[in-house]
């Protein structure tokens, strides 16, 4: 496994949902449901970019592996910066923000969508 390129492409993935979100909820102010199915829609090709990304020099990891290690990346990054930048400061707490089951809707539909691409890509 290329943990460093695993890692930097969960960053990379963080960074595209954290843009996503903070135009379609900051920026537009759309509601929540609104916010969430977007959110579902636009990571199916944020997810299928970052394994493309990571697959296109032939790593061999499992896909849904690549999934968990980005969605971990991505959770730590939430910890560090959207939970004490924008959701304590708002009155809430790292367990109303993790357990919102619209975001582990989302956990499952990453680690689904990377773990298909590579099933898809060995098929090839």
């Amino acid at each position: 496994m290329k943990t460093l390129r695993a890692i930097s492409l969960g960053v990379l993935l963080w960074i595209l949902i954290f843009v996503e979100i903070s135009i379609t909820m900051i920026g537009l102010k759309l509601s929540e449901t609104t916010v969430w199915i977007i959110h579902y829609i636009a990571l199916i090709p944020f997810a299928i970019l970052c394994a493309w990304l990571y697959y296109k020099n032939s790593n061999k990891l499992n896909g849904f592996i690549l999934g968990i290690v980005m969605l971990i990346v991505g959770i730590i990054l939430d910890m560090i910066i959207t939970v004490q930048l924008f959701i304590i400061p708002q009155g809430g707490s790292y367990a109303t923000y993790f357990t919102n089951i619209f975001m582990l809707i989302g956990f499952a539909e990453l680690i689904i969508i990377a773990g298909i691409y590579n099933l898809i890509k060995n098929k090839k």
